[in-house]
Parts: C-alpha cells; structure tokens; sequence
C-alpha cells in the first residue's frame, strides 16, 4: 500500500444499547440494512483498505452483511469502549498509510461523492484533520493524518477523538457538503424514524444530496 492512500475503517462494534434491543445496524432501510449502505457507500470509493470494526455481534453482521472488498477486523475488547474500535481498526492496517477515515456504521446516508470530496480536501493537505460541515454543523466521518495514530493508540475506555478536533494542532478543515447525511445516524429509534422518514419521503429527501441509495 503507498504512503498516499487512505485507510478508511467503518465502526460497527457497538452495543446498540439506545435502540432498545434492537441491534440497529441491521435495521431496515431502503431495502437494505443500515450498514450496508454505509459498506456500499464506502466500497465505492478511493479509500484502501477498506476495514469493517465488529464486536459481540460480529457473526450475526456477517450473516446479513455483503463485505465485499471490506475486509471484518474483530474487536475482542469491545466491551471496554468506542476507542478499542478504533485502535483495533488501525492495527490492522498491514501496511503504513497516510490517514485513515473512520466511517459511523449507523450513519447510512453518507454519499460515496461526500467521502471522496473529503479524501480530496485530505490529499491535498495530508498533515491537517479533516472533517465535513453541513449547514454550519460538523458531522463525520473524519480523517485523521497517520501522525496522529499514536494519540489513538492513546485513548481509553469510551473515549473518542472528539477532544482532538478541538486541538490546534489538528488544523481541523471543515469542508462544506451539500449532504445532510453527515449529521444522521441511528442511535435511538426517534432517530431510526428521522432515516425512515428520510428514505421514504421524496420532500423530505431533497434537503439531501440525493437521499438513500
């Protein structure tokens, strides 16, 4: 793998604890599970490798997900909190990289243009974060320079890279994108009714760039 590309790892590890029982990556929509719009999505672009984070839930996902050239990374410590899928995503990349995406498997409308919009704000300055702005909001997915894989590797229990965005050093880029995917994900069912609704109302989906897939 060159030094110029971008790992990106998608984050499907966790417990669904505020869905109510309800494992919600696999949930209905449009057709497909949530995550595997965010698979498709993230297959269809530049990103390489491609990693998938799994947890408790990892045979279950496996069953009901098509991987494709997504290669599933096992997290064994998943119990212990979000920044363990992230530590596990970067070991094992197998081959230096010069960033990495980490992609939110309940975040199904992302656009596979949004993420390559994101590489390209990323490739042309590798040494800064880079993160997308919709309607002023900051969303996800994010990109963070190998340089500060160490600092990753540094976390502990539920931590995620959020204090990190707002650090100096970063040099966060905000990029503005016309997709308000970047703002949804599914972590309750009001929010699983908020994606619902997205997919199935045609008004409601031209706020996005081009709604469900």
């Amino acid at each position: 793998m060159a030094s110029t590309d971008v790992a990106g790892i998608i984050l499907a590890a966790g417990r669904s604890r505020r869905m109510g029982g309800d494992n919600k990556l696999l949930l209905p929509l449009a057709g497909r599970p949530v995550l595997q719009h965010v698979v498709d999505a993230a297959a269809a672009t530049s990103l390489a490798p491609l990693l998938l984070v799994l947890g408790p839930d990892a045979a279950a996902i496996r069953l009901h997900i098509a991987c494709g050239r997504v290669r599933p990374v096992i997290n064994l410590e998943a119990a212990e909190g979000y920044a363990t899928s992230l530590q596990a995503g970067l070991c094992a990349l197998a081959a230096p990289c010069c960033g990495a995406m980490f992609l939110l498997g309940d975040q199904p409308l992302v656009q596979s243009a949004t993420i390559e919009t994101l590489l390209a704000a990323f490739r042309a300055e590798p040494q800064r974060w880079v993160a997308p702005s919709f309607q002023g909001q900051r969303g996800n997915p994010v990109i963070i320079p190998a340089a500060w894989f160490d600092r990753i590797h540094a976390l502990r229990g539920d931590t995620g890279p959020r204090g990190y965005l707002r650090d100096p050093a970063a040099r966060l880029k905000l990029v503005e994108v016309n997709d308000g995917g970047v703002l949804l994900d599914a972590d309750t069912p009001e929010q699983y009714r908020r994606l619902l609704d997205a997919c199935g109302d045609r008004v409601k989906v031209s706020a996005f760039s081009g709604g469900c897939r």
